[in-house]
């Protein structure tokens, strides 16, 4: 994901619009957008300000609020795959990815199994 443009940016596109140029001059002349223009002024006009929302990183994991749970479920069975583990938390009412578990896992330097047919048969040889 890209970042977000600077404040002197966004605050210049600003005054320009206020000044009375057009959007499509406004972004011409910056090298952004149409609709870049439009939403600073939006959220100019909504909040008086023109500053980014926050970028990335600030959302708490699914699970955290479970983690007890699911610590306990790897250390009683660590063998156990991200599908199990997944039916299990399902059988508690705690609804959740395979995506989302394994990134929580990840997070929180828990291991486990991590391939549910890693003991089936193998192929033939050439002979």
């Amino acid at each position: 994901m890209a970042k977000p443009y600077s404040q002197d940016l966004r605050e210049r596109v600003v005054k320009a619009v206020e000044a009375g140029q057009t959007r499509e001059t406004i972004a011409k002349m910056f090298k952004i957008g149409t609709a870049t223009v439009e939403r600073y002024t939006a959220r100019w006009r909504r909040t008086k300000s023109v500053a980014p929302d926050k970028f990335g990183g600030y959302l708490k994991p699914k699970l955290s609020g479970h983690a007890d749970r699911v610590k306990a479920l790897v250390k009683a069975e660590p063998d156990a795959t991200l599908a199990e583990i997944q039916s299990k938390l399902a059988g508690e009412q705690i609804t959740i990815s395979i995506t989302s578990l394994h990134r929580f896992l990840k997070a929180s330097k828990i291991t486990y199994k991590k391939n549910a047919v890693r003991h089936r048969a193998k192929t033939g040889r050439c002979r």
